[in-house]
């Protein structure tokens, strides 16, 4: 706890539920050790803000204040992980990662979430398969639109995706904000139970994924 700041304290404090709030105080917490050690740094010393692209309020996508643009992260949690994705320079990130819970029906979802082209591809599947294809497909959109800064403020459905089962990339972007970057996206491993994606705009970087509990656990 005494490494988040006040503003971060007050967010977890608004979680009712414990595992939610262990979920958030091991994402930023680890999100300021790793970037603390990247930078040379004390973790409790990093400071962040959010400033939304569209309109300049406080709940954009985060960035780390000084040193200004020296590192490119994102951060996401759900279920059993967390996802830190950490860059040098200019490339914008995005993460995303999910639990997946097959008997959860996220059928509804569907018509909101993908395309025409990308529903038909999840209709033509057994039905014991669908849950993870929807899956897939959210994460890989998520972390695009939060490499973009966009979120939710670009209808995921206006972005089609290759197929779960195929590499994934971005075959079409039809949302009113132009896509200013090439994008690339990669299924991350985060292990059983969960499906993940990372969204790198700008530049094809090579990907090294690593366990960080040890980290976490020790603060180095």
């Amino acid at each position: 706890m005494p490494l988040l700041d006040p503003g971060e304290r007050e967010r977890w404090s608004r979680f009712r539920r414990e595992d939610d709030r262990a979920r958030y105080l091991a994402a930023h917490a680890l999100k300021r050790i790793v970037v603390a050690g990247l930078l040379g740094m004390p973790a409790g010393a990093l400071g962040f803000s959010a400033v939304c692209r569209r309109c300049g309020g406080a709940h954009g996508k985060p960035r780390l204040q000084e040193p200004a643009a020296a590192i490119e992260f994102s951060l996401s949690h759900s279920g059993e992980r967390v996802v830190l994705a950490v860059a040098r320079g200019g490339a914008e990130l995005g993460v995303d990662v999910e639990r997946l819970v097959p008997q959860r029906d996220r059928g509804s979802l569907a018509p909101a979430v993908l395309s025409a082209t990308e529903q038909r591809v999840v209709a033509a599947l057994p039905p014991a398969r669908r849950p993870l294809a929807l899956l897939r497909y959210w994460t890989r959109k998520e972390a695009l639109l939060k490499a973009t800064g966009d979120g939710l403020a670009v209808a995921p459905a206006t972005l089609t995706v290759s197929a779960p089962d195929a590499p994934p990339a971005l075959l079409s972007w039809t949302a009113e904000t132009p896509l200013d970057a090439p994008a690339y996206l990669f299924d991350l491993s985060p292990g059983p139970g969960h499906v993940a994606s990372l969204a790198i705009l700008g530049a094809r970087l090579a990907i090294v994924e690593r366990a960080a509990g040890d980290r976490l656990l020790t603060g180095r």
